[in-house]
């Protein structure tokens, strides 16, 4: 968001975005729930060879992890992918009608996808179908506003959302520092996380300033 001292709001740009969700949401909320069955369709069968301490010393362990902090913060980040988490992020928002809004999507290429996200952008292109996707969300679903719910705010939205380019790129491009643990030597050849980082601001801030939306300081102040 671009807010200035005089006019307060004025502008807002989305990076990927995935306030529509991905598919990685109900994919992954299908598998898990056929995990949990097999889990316990198995531990079922072991109650009869394991005595009732050890078997609730294992239900402890497994309530603590799952009750950990480290679990419930990465839950609740995997839940924003889920279809009823974006409706109820749409139907509670509200934003203003006069702001305009850009959005930058990706869709990656072999040679722009890093290492560590090859499993990840496999897996997304084989549940929807397409490989049109930044490895997190497609490009249908990447826009300014909401796609699968409506309402005043969302037509609001709609009519402010000046769209953007298709990037060849990937949703990690904006980091460098970020992701040096997990950068491969193949990463490093393909320069997958050299590109230009001012891409993803000044363009947005650009139009904005053409437009007279976003407004020149005088020299003097």
């Amino acid at each position: 968001k671009v807010i200035t001292g005089d006019y307060g709001l004025v502008c807002r740009q989305l990076l990927f975005s995935a306030a529509n969700g991905s598919m990685h949401g109900p994919a992954t909320e299908a598998k898990v729930h056929q995990l949990i069955t097999m889990i316990e369709e198995f531990l079922k069968y072991q109650q009869g060879y394991f005595s009732r301490a050890f078997i609730s010393t294992t239900i402890d362990v497994l309530n603590s992890g799952l009750d950990s902090s480290a679990f419930q913060k990465f839950l609740g980040g995997t839940k924003s992918f889920l279809p009823y988490a974006s409706r109820t992020f749409w139907r509670e928002a509200q934003h203003l009608p006069h702001i305009p809004t850009c959005v930058i999507r990706g869709v990656l290429e072999p040679h722009t996808t890093p290492e560590s996200l090859d499993m990840l952008s496999n897996t997304l292109t084989k549940q929807s179908g397409s490989a049109l996707h930044d490895s997190q969300v497609h490009v249908y679903d990447a826009v300014g506003h909401p796609v699968y719910f409506k309402n005043r705010n969302g037509r609001i939205l709609k009519s402010t959302d000046m769209g953007g380019a298709v990037q060849r790129t990937h949703h990690w491009s904006p980091l460098c520092e970020e992701v040096e643990y997990v950068r491969t030597d193949r990463d490093v050849e393909h320069g997958v996380f050299d590109c230009a980082k001012d891409r993803h601001i000044f363009p947005f801030c650009d139009v904005n300033a053409r437009f007279g939306i976003i407004k020149y300081a005088d020299v003097e102040n």
